[in-house]
């Protein structure tokens, strides 16, 4: 098995594993509507679940293209490190924000979610005991952004301003999943550690956002990174999935 093969294998390994409660419940709701003879029911099920697994094999087609600062000899995606960096750089922005007693009750964790799968209604339910609470959009973990020349792409999604921002979060997935490359923390991580590489089209003063992921603040709020240009570098902020769409607000893609 060549390198390539090896990190796919094992980066399908996580996506797929991220997955398996949603395929379980779709399958259970495919049996219960079976069950009922609600075969219209059974049929937008069974629609789902194959929309899924195209989207996975979509997601494993992506390494093939792009292989990520974290694989090792062999082809194995270091997905310890992965975790160790983007966990240090949570702690790095909670202790920025709010400082660093309040950064130690973060109960700082990962989840690598697909896209497809995120309940952003649910998700703008606020739980404390959630503070540090981290996704990740497994697609764009297999990006080498130091040797990946990615176009970027934005989108000022003009149509939402004055809605929640949770349905921004379902429209650029909706519209753009498939098209673009949705980055998360970390690529706003990449951008933060290399201000050499922040793409002029950042660099305005408006707000840009990484849809790829979400994190729990400090009350246990869902937050949508973001980062804005001011005084001469990039800052990182979050905003609630739950407040409205601005008009200097924006989407951050990249194209595939």
């Amino acid at each position: 098995m060549n390198t390539i093969d090896s990190v796919q294998n094992n980066l399908s390994v996580l996506a797929h594993g991220a997955s398996t409660d949603f395929i379980i419940k779709l399958k259970q709701d495919l049996l219960e509507a079976i069950d009922r003879a609600d075969m219209e029911g059974a049929k937008i099920v069974l629609g789902s679940i194959v929309s899924h697994q195209e989207s996975l094999k979509e997601c494993d087609a992506k390494v093939k293209e792009n292989t990520t600062g974290y694989v090792e000899v062999g082809g194995v995606f270091n997905m310890e490190k992965f975790t160790k960096e983007l966990d240090s750089f949570m702690a790095e922005t909670f202790v920025m924000w709010y400082g660093k007693k309040d950064e130690e009750k973060a109960n700082i964790s990962m989840r690598v979610t697909p896209l497809i799968e995120m309940d952003y209604e649910k998700l703008k339910v606020a739980n404390p005991s959630l503070f540090g609470q981290y996704t990740i959009n497994p697609e764009t973990t297999v990006i080498n952004y130091k040797e990946k020349d990615l176009k970027i792409k934005i989108m000022d999604m003009k149509e939402f301003v004055g809605k929640p921002r949770n349905e921004v979060a379902k429209a650029v997935v909706d519209q753009f999943n498939k098209e673009y490359h949705i980055p998360g923390l970390e690529y706003e991580k990449y951008l933060l550690d290399n201000p050499d590489k922040v793409p002029a089209e950042l660099r305005d003063g408006n707000w840009y956002y990484f849809f790829g992921s979400t994190l729990r603040a400090r009350f246990g709020g869902s937050d949508v990174p973001y980062v804005s240009w001011v005084d001469g570098k990039l800052n990182r902020h979050a905003r609630w999935l739950d407040g409205k769409w601005n008009f200097n607000d924006h989407v951050i893609l990249l194209e595939k």
